[in-house]
């Protein structure tokens, strides 16, 4: 037996073989001594490097694969903490009797996993109608995503100081609509195929979308998983069946429970939310449809915590993911601070570690207690199940080495998720729906925005190793908030002047719907264009109707109206062709690229 001191010295060169009896952990998974420590909070990888396994001598990459992915997939996947390596033949035989030899060394390097890791997932491909397409498009490179958010409805039936969402559109009046059903079609038919997971995390309420019932079809029809949240006080028994017929998670946002629900989430009602709640638990199917908790935490709700983790053992929820708020405008919430969320974890570690049977708790994504096994055996589609265990990031910003951080990317969400909004517009992140990458409408759209400049210069920006600003302007804030010694100063790009790294530009997209429309004063209205979205050479239309004059004085555009606008910076100031409430008259305003002599007449 080597001595601990030797086995914390990785090898500078050659392999070493592992020598069996291998421990079976179930599944297509063993367990092996390994030759040296990989402490777990090192993420898997130190000065760049990380442990290699060969079966037969051919070197395997799919390394610091989650457990449990290794015990239901196999085929090669492997991981290596403290003195333990898992680790699956390449054919799911059983290593002991297979007469194979199995060596490993120091010498898989981040480059070269994510590479291999990036390879791997761009099989999903072959899951859509239009592979060769996607394939030439740049699909050999790129992988399809993996998780999309489709905003369904940016309504919902309560108003709670934490949501930034709601509070924007009282504030701005901005109309409150549903997605058509018609989009939502088109955009399953592009993305379903080879997406994974499919959330339902609206700017509102997803289950108060009216054909709900339709959505959750196309899901399953495509065999994704579903992930809903919602805020727990929709469960009426309609919903209860549709439900409970779905693959995949519910998350309900409750910051709190009992009366304090009332305080917190205004417009909820916990006497009458809760009874919903307790039949949709009691009837779902825990090996199919896993139901987690996500609070919100506020220096108003850090007291509440405990209340949450007991409901949730009582009514045998999953998991309870807590979250710190990040503050919105307007708000009086406050968000707690980093000695606060400490003393917050250590209550909630204490109170685990007096449970045999507590939820999976985490806090920020972090993990605190481990939890009760998963208890999911059913899944929508095998095949997207494994393609998705490979993924194991967390789609945030992420500190290096810290639990579910991409070693390479900070954040790893433009390389395996998209947002999708109320036009199907696609968005780098939930935190970024405002400025618009492209469209999920057709494939021929999606293929232009998901393999474009644009995600291209947003994913080289995210790497660890990037120099210089931000193309996306959200990333600065976002990073900031969750992985600040990531940033390391850098800025977002000024796209108001002034030179400054790689920037998003829209140059070759022939028209841009205006989504968010906002009313001004008189007749105005204003929509805000992307940031590097340049108007020259663009034409508002109204339906099919240009509008016009352009570039008129803002005062005309609100006393006159009458299809005035003028497109100034990232802003288009502009009037209905008769005046109307142009959030409210059913018309589509579009900005089209013409002629640069047409785009002035």
């Amino acid at each position: 037996m080597m001595s601990l001191g030797l086995l914390r010295r990785a090898p500078r060169a050659g392999r070493v073989r592992l020598r069996p009896p291998f421990e079976a952990d179930g599944g297509h998974a063993w367990i092996a001594i390994a030759p040296w420590v990989m402490p777990a909070e090192s993420g898997g990888w130190r000065e760049g490097m990380t442990t290699c396994l060969y079966e037969d001598g051919v070197r395997l990459l799919a390394a610091n694969t989650l457990h449990e992915v290794i015990r239901t997939a196999g085929g090669g996947l492997y991981d290596h903490k403290n003195r333990r390596i898992w680790f699956s033949a390449t054919d799911n035989s059983n290593p002991n009797t297979n007469g194979r030899c199995y060596e490993v060394d120091f010498s898989l390097d981040l480059p070269t996993w994510k590479a291999a890791h990036l390879n791997s997932l761009t099989g999903l491909w072959d899951l859509h109608p239009q592979a060769a397409y996607f394939r030439a498009q740049g699909g050999d490179e790129i992988p399809p995503p993996l998780f999309c958010n489709l905003g369904l409805t940016n309504k919902c039936n309560l108003r709670c100081e934490i949501c930034g969402s709601q509070k924007y559109l009282d504030e701005t009046g901005v109309r409150r609509r549903h997605m058509d059903l018609g989009r939502i079609e088109a955009v399953a038919q592009t993305l379903f195929p080879v997406v994974a997971e499919v959330e339902l995390n609206s700017q509102g309420d997803p289950l108060l979308h009216p054909e709900i019932d339709r959505v959750l079809e196309l899901v399953a029809e495509h065999r994704c998983e579903i992930k809903v949240q919602t805020n727990g006080t929709l469960f009426t028994d309609r919903v209860i069946e549709l439900l409970c017929r779905q693959r995949g998670q519910v998350m309900l946002s409750l910051d709190a429970v009992g009366p304090r629900f009332d305080e917190v989430r205004r417009g909820g009602v916990w006497a009458r939310a809760e009874p919903g709640l307790e039949r949709f638990l009691q009837r779902r199917d825990p090996a199919a449809l896993s139901v987690g908790v996500y609070p919100t935490v506020t220096r108003r709700t850090l007291g509440d915590a405990l209340s949450i983790v007991e409901w949730g053992e009582a009514h045998d929820v999953d998991e309870i993911a807590f979250h710190r708020y990040s503050p919105i405008q307007n708000s009086f919430e406050e968000a707690p601070d980093a000695g606060e969320l400490a003393a917050l974890a250590e209550r909630l570690r204490r109170w685990a570690g007096t449970r045999r049977s507590a939820p999976k708790i985490t806090l920020d994504g972090n993990p605190i207690s481990a939890g009760r096994p998963s208890r999911r055996r059913v899944f929508a589609d095998p095949v997207k199940h494994r393609f998705a265990g490979l993924v194991t990031a967390l789609m945030a910003p992420m500190e290096p080495g810290m639990h579910l951080a991409d070693p390479v990317h900070i954040c790893a969400a433009p390389l395996h998720y998209v947002e999708i909004g109320l036009d199907g517009q696609i968005s780098a992140c939930c935190r970024a729906q405002d400025v618009p990458l492209g469209f999920a409408t057709s494939p021929e759209a999606f293929a232009r925005a998901w393999f474009g400049a644009n995600y291209r210069a947003v994913r080289a920006s995210l790497r660890r190793d990037a120099e210089g600003p931000l193309p996306l302007p959200n990333c600065e804030g976002c990073i900031a908030a969750f992985a600040p010694h990531s940033l390391r100063g850098r800025p977002a790009v000024d796209y108001g002047g002034g030179a400054g790294g790689l920037r998003l530009a829209y140059g070759d997209w022939p028209e841009w719907p205006l989504e968010v429309v906002q009313k001004e004063t008189g007749f105005c209205h204003i929509a805000r264009l992307p940031p590097g979205l340049s108007t020259s050479g663009y034409r508002l239309y109204e339906d099919d109707r240009p509008l016009g004059p352009p570039g008129a004085v803002h005062d005309d555009i609100r006393h006159q109206g009458g299809g005035r606008y003028s497109l100034w910076g990232q802003n288009v100031y502009f009037s209905a062709s008769d005046n109307s409430d142009a959030r409210r008259n059913g018309r589509n305003y579009v900005l089209k690229r013409v002629a640069a002599d047409a785009a002035l007449e």
